[in-house]
């Protein structure tokens, strides 16, 4: 390009100049084709890449042994020396050739797996790596997209035997269950022989992905196993997978010793026939994130299994669970969707400092197991140091939570302590309704926090006669019972229970309180009244002031509303 001598260069001419000796002063090859063509981004790889057609894959859908192309199984080994027999399946002895070559080369590398239905009847197997070898040899396997790349296994391997297994995942003996795992499955879906069977079906017996350490599932669909995704160890990832129709969504299976701090990340784990998650009585999820993830459209959103109904069939001692179950976890702007027997099921399971922030749900009977009891939304044995955050839809969003079909309270428990319902005016609503108690626990219930719309206070077991929903209390020792005369209020209980019941007490904010006479205006100063002592009135008196009347309350009511003034001890 030539400039005339003399003049200045404009600022558009610059940058063409610029543009046009961009090539030859990078040694780069000038794009061609339509100018506004952008040009495609390479796909990630950890080294080499190989693609399964170009290994003897045909991806057509329909069974091809080996022995359509091969003479004898020598001939075979030549170009796959790890089948076993002419009746393997060509798409299988390609993909598992692959991934070996590329793990063997010291490289690693990337498993191509283009458009097509490719059948396999054997297990993949990645390769397991030691974690002091300086050998760069991960091997991930990508796909063209989950609706385009799939993979099935029409037959069923049998229990214990999974479609894609870790290295590490030999089962018995401690071999290679110490080894070091780190792959990436990306972009396909995963098709066993059952998808799409029914609650109460028997599930099959091949699990789906067996996973172990560092293991990221990337826009996976997985589909008509026993388990989608069995988990092992920690630090492995699941973002925007799909673990559907399985038997369970995602499982943590006995005999590991799992580390936690696994992500799963707008993840699908609901319409599973038992559960979205369940975890075996030797094994527990800590430190793990659950972002935008749905559960539900299944018997259980998390089911914690134990007892002899489970021993038998996973090998676990019947029984309880032998660690926590959830511990110091985290649950954001999760769904518990139509779940059919509850959200959390642990009734011999310990639920330790785990934090659900704005989940919802709800219950819908179509998914419940016949014979199994819906008792509440979470059902555990221990329920201590657990936060709940989240408005209205953190129990239930009002409108098809089923909180008549609960058949003991929304949240079960044998020991409740230190628990915070934050925002609880829908938890608390359901006693209040008649419809379902808010908390039931058979044992110690000590320190439970909650903050609704209006006040704050604590749920607190009952004592001796019960109290009735608008009775100023006392404390009893650890629980608290109507106010008798010349004692000062502790609070004032929301909804009515019997001895041994839970009430959400409030002892803060403005509630509701029984009155004992007529008309009272608002802004009067209220005290105990007299021989109803658990109710008020506006008399002068000696006793302690319980609050202010927030609004008249004309004679014939049976309650005013009250901002609570109270002398806690």
């Amino acid at each position: 390009m030539s400039v005339p001598i003399g003049r200045p260069l404009s600022r558009r001419l610059l940058l063409l100049a610029a543009a046009l000796a961009l090539p030859a002063a990078t040694g780069a090859t000038p794009r061609r084709g339509p100018p506004d063509t952008p040009i495609p981004a390479p796909p990630p790889r950890t080294g080499p890449a190989l693609s399964i057609r170009d290994r003897g894959a045909i991806g057509d859908g329909r069974s091809h042994p080996l022995s359509e192309r091969y003479k004898s199984l020598e001939a075979a080994r030549r170009v796959h020396p790890h089948v076993r027999s002419l009746d393997q399946e060509c798409d299988w002895a390609a993909l598992q050739g692959a991934i070996l070559e590329l793990s063997r080369s010291g490289q690693g590398g990337t498993v191509l797996v283009p458009p097509g239905h490719y059948r396999l009847d054997s297990e993949i197997v990645l390769p397991n790596l030691d974690r002091y070898d300086d050998a760069f040899n991960e091997v991930e396997i990508v796909g063209a997209g989950m609706r385009a790349s799939l993979l099935s296994w029409p037959d069923d391997l049998g229990p214990g035997r999974f479609a894609i297994r870790a290295g590490s995942r030999q089962g018995k003996g401690t071999g290679d269950r110490d080894g070091y795992q780190r792959s990436r499955i990306a972009h396909l879906a995963l098709r066993g022989p059952k998808p799409g069977n029914r609650p109460g079906d028997a599930p099959p017996g091949i699990g789906g992905v067996a996973l172990t350490s560092r293991v990221l599932l990337e826009r996976v669909g997985v589909f008509g196993f026993r388990a989608g995704v069995d988990v092992w160890r920690d630090h492995s990832s699941l973002i925007s997978c799909q673990l559907t129709k399985n038997h369970i969504g995602a499982y943590w299976s006995a005999g590991t010793e799992s580390f936690g701090d696994h992500l799963f990340l707008d993840t699908d784990l609901a319409g599973n026939t038992l559960a979205s998650i369940a975890v075996a009585p030797g094994n527990g999820i800590d430190h793990s994130s659950f972002i935008s993830c749905h559960f539900g459209f299944s018997p259980y959103g998390i089911l914690a299994e134990y007892g002899a109904e489970y021993g038998a069939e996973h090998g676990a001692e019947d029984g309880p669970a032998q660690r926590t179950f959830l511990s110091n976890n985290k649950f954001l702007d999760c769904a518990f969707e139509a779940c059919g027997n509850g959200w959390i099921q642990g009734p011999m399971a310990e639920m330790f400092g785990n934090s659900l922030i704005g989940c919802s749900g709800s219950l819908l009977p179509d998914y419940r197991l016949a014979k199994r009891p819906a008792a509440g939304l979470i059902v555990v044995r221990t329920l201590e140091r657990n936060q709940f955050t989240g408005g209205t839809a953190s129990f239930g969003d009002g409108t098809n939570d089923r909180a008549a079909d609960i058949e003991t309270a929304a949240i079960v428990a044998g020991n409740a302590v230190g628990n915070r319902f934050e925002d609880a005016e829908r938890l608390i609503r359901l006693g209040r309704d008649g419809l379902a108690p808010a908390l039931a626990v058979a044992g110690t219930c000590r320190a439970n926090r909650f903050e609704a719309v209006d006040c704050s206070g604590e749920f607190r077991k009952v004592g001796t006669g019960g109290v009735d929903a608008g009775n100023l209390v006392q404390r009893d020792y650890d629980r608290v019972r109507r106010l008798e005369p010349e004692r000062p209020a502790d609070g004032v209980a929301l909804t009515s229970a019997p001895a041994g019941g839970i009430v959400p007490v409030a002892t803060a904010g403005i509630a509701p309180v029984g009155k004992t006479r007529g008309a009272i205006r608002m802004g009067a100063v209220l005290r105990p009244g007299g021989a109803a002592s658990m109710r008020v009135d506006p008399a002068p008196g000696s006793g302690p002031p319980v609050g202010i009347a927030t609004v008249d309350a004309p004679a014939g009511s049976d309650s005013v509303t009250v901002e609570l003034r109270l002398e806690l001890r």
